[in-house]
């Protein structure tokens, strides 16, 4: 094998982030860089880099704009050079299916951990366990509810490889025009968030110019505040829909009250039309609304990095103002197909991209990348709480006191976070679908009551579980 000519000089961040010989699409042995020595050596310390062979993954693209995913291949590729790696930048489920009916699968699934039960159940995935077990790897450095994520009827079968989680984003600038100070805000209070969404609203005649508090059930936040008020969306074991639990109906009856109290449902969509890639909280069309958390790297950081703005935690209904914090976070992680081909080097790839020394090179790439763009560094969430903290405390530098404050949060909200509850079924995508067509949207709406509409949520849920 011919090697790269600088494949012994010391790698530099910015030698890393311009690295150029990788083919749309696929990573050859001879296009690797010199990863750092501690990767050298940790690959040999506790991996096996006697693997070698053909080995293809769908899903995980590696472009240059895409730092945290391109650095750590490219060290994989260098600690693994007799592995033929071919990436598939993208697929659907289609193409997945299609796949698995003709046997041609690849080694490596790059998956919403969501979609677990659903690709298992089908067959489509094999179960880690056997792996696992052979090299005691310890799945107990993951966050609990990742791992439960990737896990169905008792086998894991995704290690997690990123993370997400929601919290309310609130304007101090819109806040002050109706003189509220934020630190006299309890979002344990939900009806006092409702009326706050109220005030806030700015009309034109009849068109909406700025909407108040956007709880976003309208996109599915329910399983927030469902769980936020002691509601249950399925049983343990995933074999009963709980769609109507009354805490669940009571949930729901808030959240219409607190649209109508703005306007109602119809006005806020003709509004959201104006909404350009989700910028509306950057671009001061929104005073208060939850959101994942790379809204403040994505959008706030790039659109309006002076801001006025604060980050809370969602807490349950009632706790008050130290009460539990609420949120659900999801995320991707790996996967080996049944028709691996190649899954020692499959398991070895897996790996290798979750060690803290591969994560903290992806970090640094990442902030590499964001500082010669002239953006600052945030973060990533990774599912694994050292990777989570390496990068706080060893790599994240002060922004600003609304993005620090951020910063420092939201691995407290990651810590007590959960898994969607749906997720355990293996028709939890349907099961998604029906409680946005079949219950949150006629309730908000007015077509239905919460109750009525949740019944029949309910009821439509159930069938999808039993007719699988």
């Amino acid at each position: 094998m011919e090697k790269h000519p600088a494949f012994s000089r010391p790698i530099t961040r910015r030698r890393l982030l311009r690295r150029a010989g990788i083919a749309a699409g696929t990573v050859a042995a001879s296009s690797t860089f010199a990863a750092p020595a501690f990767l050298r050596a940790s690959a040999q310390d506790n991996m096996n880099p006697d693997v070698s062979g053909p080995l293809t993954e769908w899903g995980f693209g590696i472009q240059e704009t895409n730092p945290l995913a391109r650095s750590r291949v490219l060290a994989f590729q260098e600690a693994y050079p007799n592995v033929e790696l071919e990436i598939v930048d993208s697929y659907d489920e289609q193409k997945l299916l299609t796949a698995a009916a003709s046997n041609t699968l690849p080694d490596l699934l790059w998956l919403s951990r969501f979609e677990t039960a659903t690709w298992a159940a089908r067959g489509i995935l094999q179960p880690l366990t056997d792996f696992i077990a052979r090299d005691s790897y310890d799945t107990s450095v993951f966050y609990p509810w990742a791992i439960e994520e990737a896990t169905w009827e008792g086998e894991i079968y995704g290690i997690p490889g990123s993370s997400d989680v929601r919290a309310l984003y609130v304007n101090l600038d819109h806040l002050a025009e109706i003189g509220v100070d934020v630190e006299s805000l309890d979002t344990s209070d939900w009806d006092a968030l409702s009326d706050l969404g109220a005030q806030l609203v700015k009309t034109s005649g009849d068109q909406v110019e700025r909407w108040g508090f956007d709880h976003k059930l309208q996109s599915n936040f329910i399983w927030l505040w469902g769980r936020g008020n002691g509601g249950h969306f399925m049983n343990e074991d995933g074999t009963e829909a709980t769609f109507n639990d009354p805490p669940n109906v009571e949930a729901l009856q808030w959240g219409v009250d607190a649209s109508n109290a703005q306007g109602g449902h119809t006005k806020y969509e003709a509004l959201a039309t104006t909404f350009q890639g989700d910028e509306q909280f950057a671009r001061g069309l929104v005073s208060m609304t939850l959101y994942e958390q790379w809204m403040l790297s994505g959008m706030i950081a790039v659109v309006a990095p002076d801001m006025n703005f604060r980050l809370l935690p969602i807490r349950e209904r009632g706790s008050g103002p130290e009460g539990k914090m609420v949120s659900f976070s999801g995320g991707n992680g790996w996967y080996i197909t049944k028709d691996a081909k190649n899954p020692d080097a499959a398991w070895e790839f897996i790996k290798f991209l979750h060690s803290d020394e591969t994560w903290r090179l992806g970090a640094e790439a990442v902030k590499a990348y964001r500082q010669e763009n002239n953006q600052p560094y945030f973060p990533s969430l990774t599912g694994k709480p050292s990777a989570d903290q390496m990068q706080v405390e060893e790599l994240y530098e002060p922004v600003g006191p609304a993005f620090d404050a951020a910063v420092e949060l939201i691995p407290q909200l990651v810590e007590v976070s959960e898994r969607v509850e749906i997720g355990k079924s293996p028709v939890g995508g349907q099961l998604n679908d029906i409680m946005l067509n079949d219950g949150v949207e006629p309730a908000l709406r007015g077509s239905a009551s919460p109750q009525e509409a949740l019944d029949t949520a309910d009821q439509n849920a159930q069938d999808a579980i039993d007719m699988f």
